[in-house]
């Protein structure tokens, strides 16, 4: 974002949101700026604990448009902060993956995937009775197998996206909960697709040593062995030619890794 963009958008701010902002920036509360492209992703502590995420895109034909999760309705001081560390060239660029978004059904199309004769059998169920009203979440939960599937790519790229802008810190949480959903509906070769992109996205970010990820690998690690265990002939022939890349790079030069395949290959 070069001078002219910056000085433009000045009017965008008012005089107490300018002065309030470059009081945060003057107080390094601006965190992490990152740009990839001609958008600027960054994190600002503000009154709560944890901080705010502020997107800038510099749109060439658009102007410049802002996104700052904060209750405040206009341009902010969150915002204002982040456009004084870019003009003080306070930001890293990188490399972001493409966004791939998540395919979806309607619920008329979701519900023709479905056999009558399995509808039948949930709507006369403990659980179909219990909700009689159709409450959607738990209907898709209960067929979950006809939803459909996403790509390897939908995975990797968006949390090795996250991981980079580390925007949200629940998304390894959410990712470990689905795997545990596959499994526990025994769609075994969903569950290492997802688990794969943890281990590749978190050894390309070079994020695969950090203590809150070390601290995940004795689950990661169960969630191996039964995939393993309980997949078809198909997908464990898949997962041991990942193992044998793992090995042939000296397991990411991870021994937590490394443990986690030894400990599969036990059973």
């Amino acid at each position: 974002m070069d001078e002219d963009v910056i000085c433009e958008i000045e009017d965008d701010f008012s005089y107490q949101i300018k002065e309030r902002g470059k009081y945060y920036y003057d107080s390094g509360k601006v965190l992490k700026v990152v740009k990839s492209g001609d958008t600027y992703y960054a994190k600002v502590q503000g009154s709560r604990s944890t901080p705010y995420n502020v997107v800038i895109h510099n749109r060439m034909f658009d102007g410049v448009e802002y996104e700052c999760d904060c209750p405040y309705e206009f341009p902010c001081k969150h915002e204002y902060a982040v456009i004084k560390a870019i003009s003080c060239r306070q930001y890293e660029e990188i490399e972001l993956k493409p966004k791939i978004y998540e395919k979806k059904f309607s619920l008329t199309e979701f519900i023709k995937k479905i056999p009558a004769s399995e509808l039948k059998n949930y709507i006369l169920s403990d659980d179909g009775l219990n909700y009689v009203c159709l409450e959607i979440k738990h209907f898709e939960d209960y067929f979950s197998k006809y939803l459909p599937k996403q790509k390897y790519e939908f995975y990797y790229n968006n949390l090795y996206n996250e991981l980079l802008l580390n925007t949200d810190d629940r998304y390894l949480d959410n990712y470990l909960r689905k795997i545990k959903k596959y499994l526990d509906h025994h769609e075994f070769a969903e569950g290492y697709k997802i688990l794969k992109s943890i281990i590749e996205a978190y050894h390309d970010t070079d994020q695969l040593g950090n203590d809150s990820f070390v601290d995940t690998f004795p689950k990661i690690g169960m969630f191996l062995r039964v995939i393993f265990r309980k997949s078809d002939s198909m997908t464990k022939d898949t997962i041991m030619k990942w193992v044998n890349k793992l090995s042939d790079n000296n397991y990411y030069n991870s021994y937590y890794l490394e443990d986690v395949i030894d400990s599969m290959k036990g059973n």
